[in-house]
Parts: structure tokens; sequence; C-alpha cells
């Protein structure tokens, strides 16, 4: 919905009259702004919400408060993230003299602003999790069982900062030859399914420990890479030259070469039955592992490390090998037209060698390390909370650190809100309530909710969003609290 209205917007609006000629290239660069506002998948929320089981998939050792949950299929989880690590949607659009105008407005644009605000290498993340099936029980006093099983995606693109500078400001070098470093430019991308148990064990009144187990079925992988990739272009002639890979298993897919062994087609199944038919199990394992410390009854401290695993590839298809492509190039300039993308989808087809004899690989889970410290008080109604997350992913190193508030006063309602420090700009806020008519809870929650908003509902100064909704059966929760929040006797102690 927010690309439509954005698409609107810029389609209805007379702020980039004078622009007609690059709208392709201005919704080209926008969408691709967008893309990274819309998928991290778990909402940091949820990890002081304690009437809700979902704190126990960032940390296997913490445990809801309610003794019984049970997830119904397809709407107890809903949970997308997406983000980048560089740009958002103002360092695009700004308002000048009242009117709403992109960085390559010919009056009122600042190209070499938003050039400089993007990083070296782009990384564009997103996560999709879908709930299929979950529960999770009370054993006996001191330990605590959950089970889920999961549709999960995972998307991470680099793009690197010559790239956009070729979509910038083109080839202004009409004498000599313009040189772009494309090597860093990737995407790797996963669907597969969940399986996963955890226990949750108390040890004493101090310490609780946890581990999950997952298993893993994988349903499609892609990735492509260069070892070296560089762009020369002249008036003359486009040169594309380096070394590449892409690996898939994709099954179903039919590779057609030529007498060279080049790739000259792909075909995909267009029906279910021939993707079930050619697919063999691609199978994978992963751990969770975490630990909380109370040293007072009111302070936690936790620590989790989560999605430490692999996942082994079959039906694979792999094609590699040194790109040497010249093509009759024109002096490019960012308001003309040029789709140099098939240039480079041709380079590609016709200098990678496809390996007939493909075997299985391996790839790396997207591990993530969560810290936490929440001090409650006023009998537990309140507390505050402190979560750091980084993800340890080989190309997509992150930090994050989140300041939560929360609400607890009964059992029937709940509510935190949260501000990020990091990834959040300073300009995002998080929010979250849970809203219980037993045995029904209806939650939401969110991470980097914008707040800024252009006149057209545009949110222009954030780079990520994650949001997490459902509903969810919860038993054997707390009543709720009678006793007003603070009482003469609670000073007195």
């Amino acid at each position: 919905m927010l690309l439509e209205k954005l698409v609107l917007n810029l389609n209805k609006t007379t702020i980039i009259k004078g622009e007609n000629k690059m709208k392709k290239n201005i919704l080209f660069i926008v969408l691709f702004c967008l893309s990274s506002l819309a998928v991290f998948a778990e909402v940091s929320n949820l990890y002081f919400m304690n009437y809700l089981p979902y704190r126990t998939y960032m940390n296997p050792a913490l445990r809801p408060i309610c003794g019984t949950y049970v997830e119904l299929p397809g709407i107890s989880t809903i949970s997308i993230e997406v983000g980048n690590n560089s740009i958002g949607i103002n360092d695009f659009i700004q308002y000048k003299d009242g009117k709403m105008v992109t960085s390559l407005h010919p009056d009122y644009g600042d190209r070499d602003a938003l050039y400089k605000s993007i990083k070296n290498n782009t990384i564009i993340h997103q996560e999709l999790s879908v709930s299929i099936l979950g529960f999770g029980f009370r054993v006996k006093e001191r330990g605590y069982f959950s089970f889920n099983l999961s549709a999960r995606e995972d998307l991470t693109g680099i793009l690197p900062k010559d790239l956009f500078k070729l979509a910038l400001y083109g080839t202004p070098d009409t004498v000599g030859v313009n040189r772009y470093n494309l090597s860093s430019t990737s995407a790797d991308a996963s669907v597969y399914i969940d399986m996963s148990g955890a226990y949750s064990h108390r040890i004493n009144e101090q310490w609780t420990v946890g581990g999950r187990l997952h298993l893993l079925m994988g349903l499609v992988n892609a990735r492509a890479s260069f070892s070296s990739f560089n762009l020369d272009a002249s008036i003359d002639q486009w040169n594309l030259n380096g070394n590449g890979s892409i690996r898939a298993s994709i099954p179903g897919i039919t590779v057609e070469l030529d007498e060279e062994g080049h790739i000259s087609k792909i075909n995909y199944p267009t029906e279910i039955k021939e993707y079930l038919q050619s697919y063999r199990p691609s199978l994978g394992a992963a751990i969770d592992l975490g630990g909380e410390y109370k040293p007072l009854p009111e302070l936690s401290i936790s620590l989790s490390l989560k999605d430490v695993g692999f996942m082994f590839w079959q039906n694979a298809h792999n094609a590699g090998g040194d790109i040497d492509y010249t093509f009759t190039g024109v002096e490019y300039k960012p308001e003309e037209q040029v789709n140099y993308g098939d240039s480079l989808l041709k380079a590609l087809q016709e200098s990678y060698v496809y390996d007939v004899q493909a075997g299985s690989y391996v790839s790396a889970m997207n591990a993530k390390m969560y810290v936490g410290v929440e001090y409650s008080f006023l009998k537990d109604m309140m507390s505050v909370g402190l979560l750091s997350r980084t993800d340890l992913n080989a190309c997509r190193f992150s930090e994050e650190l989140t300041l939560a508030y929360n609400l607890r006063p009964c059992g029937w309602f709940g509510l935190s809100a949260s501000y990020s420090f990091i990834s959040g700009g300073f300009s995002t806020l998080g929010l979250g309530f849970n809203f219980r008519l037993p045995p029904f809870s209806i939650y939401f929650a969110g991470d980097y909710m914008p707040l800024y908003y252009s006149k057209e509902g545009i949110p222009y100064r954030s780079e990520r969003l994650n949001l997490q909704a459902g509903i969810v059966l919860t038993f054997g929760c707390k009543k709720c609290k009678t006793k007003p929040l603070y009482t003469p006797t609670d000073f007195a102690q």
C-alpha cells in the first residue's frame, strides 16, 4: 500500500514539473528506498511483553507469565521486517519553498547531498515469518516447553555506491572512460520451513537457562556474487568485465545451453506439480541458546544467541565464469532512459558456463545475539528495559539498541513503548500492546514506526520498519491486580 500511495502521489503532484523525462529513473530510486523501508523479523518490544509467548522465540530461557498458549494457524504470528543501512526517503525527497521535490529536481534538487548520504555498500535486508502452528506449556514448576512451525523468508542484497553514482550522474566524462567498481554487488534469498522445540528450566530463583533446536527444510535459495566486477563506460562503448558466480536451489527449473556451454534459456515450473516432482529435501539445523540472571527480584539480565546453524541445499544449479562483454554505448544522462539492467543480464547469460553436475552446497543462517536488561517496579506493573540486538551474518553485521517502557497493570492489558537509537535514526518509535479477552490475546507490536510524515502521508525519515501482529490463545495468566499502583506501605518497605 505504501508503494502504491507514493507512486500515486508522484504521478498526481505537480512538484516534479520539468522532471517528466526522468520520472522512471526517479521511481526506480524511490522504490528502492521504499523497498528498504518495508523487511529485522523479531520486534524488539516483544522481548519485554511477558504476557505474550514470543519472547521465548528471541531468548529460549524466557517464558511467558501465562501457563499455556496456543497459536492459531496463519493468524497468530505474521511478522515482517525490512530495512537498509544507508538512506531514508528524506535523503531523496525534501521540502523546498513549500513544495515536495526530489533530489533530481533541476532547480531545487541536490543530488550531491543524496550521493554523500549513501554508504559505500548499501545493504538491503528483508525477513518474513508466518506461524503455521505453535504452542507452549509449563512443565511442573521449573520447566517450560514450547513448539513452533513457521514458514520463513530471508532476503539480503548489497548495492555498491558506484551503482548509485551511475544512476545519479550517468557518464559525465564525455571524452575519456567513466569507471565504476561494482564488485560488491550481491543478492541472497531463501525460503524455508522452520520446525523448532524449546525448553526453559529455572535452576533457582536467580538462574534460568534454555535452548531451542530448529529443524529446517529448504524450499528455494539463490545467491549471486562477484569476486570482481567493473564497468568502463564511454561514448563509444560500455565494457563489463570481472568474475562472478550464481548458485541456486530451485526445483523444477531446466537450463538450455548453447554449443559453448553458456546459458541460452532458463525454464521455470509453471505448476506446483512440476516443482514437487523434482524436489529433493534440503535439510538444515540451527540452535538457540539463552540464559537469564536475576540478582534482585526486580532486576533481570538476559543473553541469547539465535539461529546459529546451517542449511544443506539440494536441487543445486551452479554457473559462473569470467565476464568480458562489450556493447555499443551512448552518453548516458540521468534524464535519459537507458536500460542497462537488460545489458547486464545479457552479459551474464553469454559469459557464464553452467555446471551440469552441480552438487549440494551449504549456507549459514542469519544468526543474532540479544542482550537485555529489565528493571520492574510498582509490584511488576511497570518496568524499563534496554535491549541490544546484533546481527552476526557475514555480509550484514549490524547493531541496534532499544530503550523500552512497559506498562502491565493487569492480565488483560499490556503496553510497551520503545525508542531505537542506532538504526532508528533518532526519528522512530516502537509501540506494542496486547488486549486479552480470555482466552484470546490480540496483540500488535512494531519497531521503527515513523514519527515524521509529509502532508501526503509519506514517512520520509525512516530507513526501516518492523511489524508483528496476530491473535493467540493464552491460559493460566495472572489475574488483574486490584491494588492501587502504590500505597504508603510500598514506600515504607
